[in-house]
């Protein structure tokens, strides 16, 4: 076998080639990408100048899988035997070779897109119809978007905030490297360094300068997380809304407000009760939009949203698929002990660059960050890091960066050692191996934390190690710390009989005691007050409001920010939903029902989790695919189309890995517009003709620019490219007339402009008019010898009246 060179192997591995650049590179890091390399090139023999092939040494090398002869090594096949590979490829060959996982579903992107964002193509058909859904949506409108890790959520949102500047959106995001991650690329995208992102590592004055941008008006764009949203920036939130100046309100990963809003991090539920007050202070025709962002939505999950942020109009747009990159692989350790023998030869097998998840950052009842990252630099891992709930924005940064290679290269890092809070919503494409040391609380942490991987539609590995004590861990985590109803009682009943009407409202103070509470103003008190509330919103019973908070000091870093918001949840405004719940019995049924929903849906996440660790008879991503298939109170389902990378039931099977078939967007309610006055006051009800010879081009092409202007969305042709050049500015897409002549669904309404032309047959053509009719507001542009394919004795534009020559229309126009 012709041996690889390592000149070759440097020259298609830019992560290597940086890190022989450097003058103290670890022979470990080393190791693991030449490995890698070997076994991506077919297991070949490589070759190594004889100074690097010394400085390891033969029993390090082999501690590799690699076998020193000379100056060459050559790599082993690894086969664990305490992994269930069931003599398939060893678990790091696929994502050694990069083997292309998905397909490409990109589809022509819309000119608003790729005039805004530069893209000539969309990712999905998903992305597209959230992104169109998103950009339609009126005032007060709320969309839901579930769509897949990887599939351009971002843009969704991005794309209105940059078309509708200077109006201006707030984008919620639960970690800071997210928020500086999304700032980052708005920065690059804009050629700018203005700054987006509100965290506690900013300094106060560029603090300052966001929270006066925002009430001002010269923030268009502001990244942040719920905690600074509702304290800090609340007041200048609630001015710019009530100018009517907020546009967009945006929440990306938007699953976790149900699965973090009651106890940990009940910030989220707190702006769900913000962005209503926001809301209910805009001018009503210029309310924000709310859009949701997910990639693991439940029907828990869907029902929390729907509850928690409804709009005048509440639309979900799904197109949820597993992902086609992972191959699923798991063992049960027997002690610590083991887990780090296992984690250690994986690590020197397993391709860069890695994500390694933990559950805890200090205790010692399983593994920790701290402990972990000892773990590798022992073994002589020396590019790795860890980052946890202690690490500042910075560190935060810095990770992500070296992960992606953006800095100096003797920054560059192959492995980051994490807790749940760093990763969600992170974009660094190459991540190949994702490690869970811990058995995750809930399966939508596995599946998220998984998801960092792959992102380049590549293979890649997840390998999750646990123990019984990792089991009793995610159990306490699971178990969320509900309130029982005999005690809930007794808080409402205390809160209520000192609260202050006004109006509709009632404002509750947190610090209200029954006589079994000795201390009022404790921190305790105040939480189980806190976690009542939260329980009864889940339940319907109640609808919460943000008051507005006091003054935030501007220096407070992301932890004093967070204890600062704690002590500003002293009252609470609240609407009463069912008056009946003054009466004990009927509250304490009501209650319990809540209770035991909430309690049912994370028990099922965490079973789900344990599902897949424990390799049940039943493919990995079949069984995810059952557990996010979505359903509404309306009866509507919403499966997910299934795609598997490999699992221990298709392995055992023999079946290889397969993508996912061709996605198909399903939705439910409407996001309806119409035409402006100018345009409606032509057409009463709601429909006109217009009549072309298409023997003026120029003026058709005027024609659609300013249907397009006048609120026109939807442009119908026989063929895209009779449209492509009219110029139009706004939110407006085109389509084939037969593909959407023949597509039912029908998501959202929005005016529709269909151009016929010689080429379009009858059949096609009833099936068309019957859609346009079905729109908010439908033109025909139309051959003035059409004739009705209905009604034989007439031509087409007499049966759409009014009717208007070409000419005509764009004099009014």
């Amino acid at each position: 076998m012709v041996e690889l060179s390592l000149e070759e192997a440097r020259h298609g591995d830019p992560r290597l080639d940086r890190r022989l650049k450097t003058d103290d590179y670890s022979p470990a890091d080393v190791a693991v990408m030449l490995r890698s390399n070997a076994v991506a090139a077919g297991y070949r023999p490589l070759r190594l100048p004889d100074e690097l092939a010394q400085k390891y040494g033969a029993d390090n090398w082999r501690l590799h899988g690699l076998n020193l002869t000379g100056s060459t090594v050559t790599a082993e096949r690894w086969y664990p035997e305490w992994l269930d590979h069931h003599g398939s490829i060893p678990p790091d060959e696929a994502p050694s070779r990069r083997t292309q996982r998905r397909t490409d579903a990109s589809v022509p992107a819309d000119p608003f897109y790729e005039q805004l964002c530069g893209f000539p193509r969309y990712r999905t058909v998903g992305q597209r119809d959230a992104l169109r859904a998103v950009a339609v949506a009126d005032a007060g409108d709320t969309v839901i978007c579930a769509l897949p890790t990887a599939s351009g959520k971002s843009d969704v949102i991005l794309t209105r905030a940059l078309r509708q500047r200077p109006r201006q959106t707030v984008i919620i995001v639960p970690t800071v490297a997210l928020a500086v991650d999304l700032e980052q690329r708005v920065q690059d995208r804009l050629g700018s360094d203005d700054r987006y992102a509100y965290h506690g590592d900013l300094e106060s004055v560029e603090k300052e300068r966001i929270c006066t941008g925002i009430e001002d008006g010269s923030q268009w764009l502001t990244i942040t997380s719920p905690e600074a949203a509702c304290s800090s920036l609340a007041r200048p939130l609630k001015a710019a809304a009530e100018h009517g100046r907020l546009d967009l309100i945006a929440v990306d990963e938007a699953h976790i407000v149900a699965e973090w809003g009651d106890d940990f991090r009940p910030a989220f539920h707190t702006f769900a009760a913000l962005r209503r007050t926001l809301i209910e202070v805009s001018p009503a025709h210029l309310a924000p939009v709310t859009a949701l962002l997910s990639g693991t939505l439940d029907s828990y999950g869907l029902a929390s949203l729907k509850r928690l942020f409804a709009g005048r109009s509440t639309v979900l747009v799904c197109a949820q698929s597993t992902r086609p990159e992972p191959a699923w692989w798991s063992a049960k350790c027997d002690d610590e002990q083991q887990k780090r023998d296992r984690l250690i030869e994986a690590m020197c097998r397993l391709p860069r660059p890695a994500l390694i998840y933990v559950s805890l950052h200090t205790s010692s009842r399983s593994s920790n960050t701290a402990t972990v990252l000892a773990w590798l630099k022992q073994a002589g891992f020396a590019a790795a890091a860890a980052i946890d709930s202690r690490s500042k924005a910075r560190q935060r940064h810095d990770a992500v960066r070296g992960l992606r290679l953006a800095g100096e290269s003797r920054d560059d890092l192959d492995v980051v050692v994490a807790t749940s809070s760093f990763g969600l919503g992170i974009d660094i494409d190459d991540i190949r191996t994702v490690i869970h040391l811990c058995v995750p609380e809930s399966v939508d942490r596995l599946y998220q934390e998984v998801g960092r991987s792959g992102r380049d539609g590549h293979a890649t590995a997840s390998l999750v190690l646990w123990t019984d004590a990792d089991q009793l861990v995610a159990d306490d985590l699971a178990r969320a710390r509900l309130i029982g109803a005999d005690k809930a009682w007794q808080r409402w009943s205390s809160m209520r009989g000192r609260g202050a009407w006004e109006s509709d409202r009632l404002t509750v103070n947190l610090t209200a005691a029954h006589a079994g509470v000795r201390y009022p103003w404790s921190d305790a008190n105040l939480y189980w007050n806190t976690q009542t509330l939260a329980a009864m919103e889940r339940a319907g019973m109640i609808r919460r409001y943000w008051p507005e908070p006091a003054q935030t000091p501007q220096d407070a870093d992301d932890d004093e920010l967070a204890r600062f918001f704690d002590g500003q949840r002293t009252a609470a405004m609240l609407e009463i939903l069912d008056s009946d719940i003054s009466d004990e019995s009927v509250f304490r049924r009501r209650f319990q029902h809540g209770r035991q929903a909430s309690h049912a849906a994370t028990t099922a996440a965490l079973d789900a989790a344990v599902h897949v660790l424990q390799s049940r008879p039943q493919c990995t991503s079949r069984y995810l695919a059952s557990r996010y298939e979505l359903g509404d109170s309306d009866g509507n389902v919403f499966p997910m189309t299934v795609a598997c990378g490999g699992c221990p039931v298709c392995r055992r099977e023999g079946t290889r890995p397969f993508d996912a078939p061709a996605l198909t967007t399903m939705a439910s309610g409407q996001v309806m517009r119409t035409a402006d006055d100018r345009l409606r006051s032509l057409a009463p009800e709601g429909r006109l003709s217009v009549r072309t010879d298409g023997l003026d081009p120029r003026a058709e092409r005027t024609l659609l620019a300013r249907l397009a202007r006048h609120g026109v969305i939807t442009l119908i042709a026989p063929r895209p490219d009779m449209v492509a050049t009219s110029g139009a500015n706004g939110p407006w897409w085109m389509e084939n007339v037969r593909d959407w002549s023949v597509n039912s669904d029908e998501p959202w309404r929005v005016p529709t402009a269909l151009w016929v032309d010689a080429t379009v047959d009858d059949d096609v053509l009833e099936l068309a008019l019957s859609r346009l009719a079905k729109q908010t507001f439908g033109v025909l542009i139309v051959p003035p010898d059409r004739i009705d394919p209905a009604n034989t004795k007439q031509y087409l534009h007499e049966a759409w009246t009014p009717t208007y020559s070409i000419d005509d229309l764009l004099r009014r126009l």
